[in-house]
């Protein structure tokens, strides 16, 4: 039995593909097992990672097309290692990712570790979700999961502990033994379902923050980033997937964070209507948001989320949907989008006068020489 299974789903990804497996395959780990899962890519994708097979670690299938979710369960059915991870196939990590994390999982037993990774796109990395180290059960419950769901941020903003199953290793006989599995259904946020039930189910927990092993390659094209045609169907099923397996944990009640969650998941919704990508018109953009204001998810979460913590856009986002007023929640969007690059063109603007003052060489010295004298 290899002391990690590493899945990676692959659907059209040609591109990136060898830097990601060259990645894998290099590990300083050597005792591991790698599971490409051809999920009916149509481009080269199956030609690369066949060209992988001489290396006897790696297993390889192919399937039709059903998406991440499906994907990854179908790996996770083919994998025997003691822990499992998962890795993007445009994505790539760290030599010795899996080396560390796996250390580090036996060392404290810990059913779930997690690390921290690098955005590609302008390096940026992300900043450490909570304290590093170890946390038993009491932790799990009282500070991983209450921000796993979501949370609202310093600033009133959406918040939630990463879900990504890709900054995390998971007992294989944790998975086993709880029955958890990916709902093939879900096109959208897959990872929270799955890391919300295993951590659940988690007696030790460990949290690597400082260490930026996993980098995330954001495309122009990606999911987050552009519109996303039928959003609202796509979250339903998970929605109610999450309601239900929170409603069954009785160990802790969370209600009042899955009740956060299902609105930012129905915000999420809307704002995909008011991105500037999107191609409906005005009229379509209202009927859409119509319809996700009369989900009965908006009665069920309305009047149990702490409002008062709430950012003024997002309050006012609570108001309309509770009015079910879409045509005023555009109007208001309009204003606020307006406003908010009017604050941004201001802002830019007195970067650019600040850079030219502390930066350009004569001018910056003189401009240092004040201030100091001051």
């Amino acid at each position: 039995m290899a002391k990690v299974s590493i899945i990676v789903p692959v659907y059209n990804a040609e591109k990136y593909l060898k830097q990601c497996l060259d990645s894998i395959v290099n590990q300083t780990l050597k005792d591991i097992e790698i599971v490409i899962v051809n999920d009916g890519s149509t481009d080269r994708s199956g030609e690369i990672c066949k060209s992988y097979l001489s290396d006897s670690r790696v297993i390889y299938y192919e399937k039709q097309n059903e998406g991440l979710a499906a994907a990854r369960q179908d790996g996770t059915e083919r994998s025997n290692g003691d822990y499992i991870g998962f890795v993007d196939s445009d994505d790539w990590v760290e030599v010795d990712m899996y080396e560390k994390m796996y250390s580090t999982a036996v060392e404290n037993n810990a059913d779930i570790v997690f690390c921290n990774c690098v955005e590609n796109e302008n390096g940026h990395r992300f900043t450490p979700e909570m304290s590093s180290g170890v946390y038993d059960r009491s932790g799990i419950l009282d500070e991983i999961l209450p921000k796993t769901l979501a949370y609202v941020s310093k600033d009133g903003g959406k918040r939630a502990i990463r879900w990504s199953n890709c900054l995390r290793i998971y007992k294989r006989s944790t998975i086993l033994n709880n029955n958890i599995k990916f709902d093939r259904r879900l096109r959208r946020s897959q990872d929270l379902q799955f890391t919300y039930e295993m951590t659940l189910a988690s007696n030790s927990f460990y949290y690597m923050g400082d260490s930026y092993l996993y980098h995330n390659r954001v495309v122009a094209d990606s999911l987050s980033r552009g519109y996303t045609k039928n959003m609202h169907t796509l979250y339903t099923y998970l929605i109610d997937d999450l309601y239900a397996v929170t409603e069954n944990f009785k160990e802790r009640d969370y209600s009042e964070q899955m009740n956060l969650r299902a609105f930012f998941f129905i915000t999420d919704c809307i704002e995909n209507e008011l991105k500037p990508l999107c191609p409906n018109s005005r009229d379509e953009k209202i009927r859409i948001i119509e319809d996700i204001m009369n989900d009965p998810v908006c009665e069920r979460f309305y009047g149990h989320i702490p409002v008062e913590k709430l950012n003024a856009l997002l309050k006012a986002e609570y108001d309309y949907i509770h009015k079910k007023d879409a045509q005023g929640l555009l109007d208001f969007a309009d204003k606020y989008n307006s406003e908010e690059q009017k604050r941004k063109r201001r802002d830019d603007k007195k970067r650019a006068v600040m850079d030219f003052l502390t930066e350009s060489a004569v001018v910056g010295t003189v401009y240092k020489k004040l201030r100091h004298k001051k």
